[in-house]
């Protein structure tokens, strides 16, 4: 068993792709915002909604700078535990403007 660290956000982020294995246009992650916000909940340090939420807002921004940081943020610490070849099974990817995880907690 290898343990990725990752921080608060990339968990969520990431949990939301393993319950969402069709994936999610970039786009449309503001759809999944009530869910993000359960998942978010969960993961984070912050006591105060309006701080997670803001740290949310910022992930799901028309301009996806902080969501494409933090889906390289996830490649990375995959490779960096695994490996390359083992990673490429586990990171968000992005197929045709669709990104998604082959990962799934359904298998």
């Amino acid at each position: 068993m290898i343990k990725v660290c990752l921080n608060p956000m990339e968990r969520t982020l990431y949990r939301l792709f393993l319950f969402h294995p069709e994936g999610i246009r970039a786009d449309d992650l503001v759809l999944h915002w009530k869910e993000l916000c359960q998942i978010y909940a969960k993961e984070s340090c912050f006591d105060e909604p309006s701080l997670r939420e803001d740290k949310l807002e910022s992930l799901c921004a028309e301009s996806k700078t902080v969501f494409y940081a933090t889906v390289s943020r996830i490649k990375r610490k995959f490779v960096a535990a695994v490996g390359p070849w083992w990673a490429s099974a586990y990171y968000i990817r992005n197929e045709g403007g669709v990104y998604k995880t082959s990962a799934s907690l359904l298998k």
